[in-house]
């Protein structure tokens, strides 16, 4: 466990930008704030490229491509899966290699086309950036697209103190096969995840979630959260993203993070 006087660098992304106009507003506004470090973006979704008028300049966070396989959105022109099936087509190899490669070459367009520039990193929708068949094919376009800077990586890996089942099925799921292939790709990745939880909406439970996660992990973490700054109807998390929204914009979170010595910065100051 890291005492208050080391310092450690973290990366805290929020993930699903675009989404929807909660969550959109909700990270712009926490981005502006310096709350966030990065965010991942939904390129598919109705509401992206407008919302990339809401980004920050580049020198002020990472803006990363939340790869997505599993929502299907109005207008999405690439397949999408329930993830339940993808995660059994990806245990037993049945993955469709073609159809996952289309969706990754039509989301990166559908980033630079809307940010003129590459991501500065990669993660998944419900994490599937890692899986098998998609990590192949991920790697392979990032190779390709950007063989002299290509985005670094997520992990999932939780850190070695983190007990939480969630959090560790969803390393399970190909976090170190992903580790060893980028790194005979030479791809960076973060050292590892927390903000793994239940998405029950009870404000004590978050904070005493925070207080673990802050205690286990290291330099060069990340640590994930879905903020918004309103509920949408038909959003299982709504309320969760609504509670973290408002423990994020808050002074005593920030108050937390500064007495466990930890600094919020980019990617590229940290891996």
């Amino acid at each position: 466990m890291s005492s208050p006087s080391e310092s450690r660098r973290w990366i805290l992304c929020a993930d699903d930008y675009a989404i929807d106009a909660g969550a959109t507003e909700g990270i712009a506004d926490l981005l502006a704030r310096g709350r966030l470090t990065a965010t991942s973006v939904l390129v598919d979704a109705p509401r992206w490229p407008a919302a990339a008028a809401s980004l920050p300049p580049a020198e002020r966070a990472d803006i990363g491509l939340h790869l997505n396989l599993t929502q299907t959105f109005p207008g999405c022109r690439h397949d999408t899966w329930f993830l339940r099936e993808l995660i059994l087509r990806s245990a037993v190899g049945a993955v469709p290699r073609r159809a996952v490669r289309d969706a990754i070459e039509m989301q990166l367009d559908a980033f630079e086309n809307g940010l003129s520039r590459r991501p500065d990193y990669i993660d998944g929708h419900q994490h599937v950036h890692q899986f098998a068949g998609v990590r192949q094919e991920l790697l392979a376009a990032l190779q390709r697209r950007y063989p002299d800077e290509p985005p670094w990586l997520r992990s999932t890996r939780p850190p070695p103190g983190i007990r939480d089942r969630k959090a560790r099925f969803i390393a399970s799921l190909g976090d170190a096969p992903l580790r060893r292939l980028a790194a005979a790709g030479k791809l960076r990745m973060s050292t590892g995840l927390v903000g793994v939880y239940d998405f029950a909406p009870a404000a004590e439970s978050y904070w005493r979630n925070l207080a673990r996660w802050i205690a286990a992990g290291a330099d060069g973490n990340v640590l994930m959260c879905h903020p918004s700054r309103a509920a949408e109807s038909g959003d299982p998390i709504a309320a969760a993203r609504v509670m973290e929204y408002a423990i994020l914009a808050g002074d005593r979170f920030a108050q937390l993070l500064q007495d466990a010595g930890i600094r919020c910065v980019r990617g590229k100051d940290c891996l």
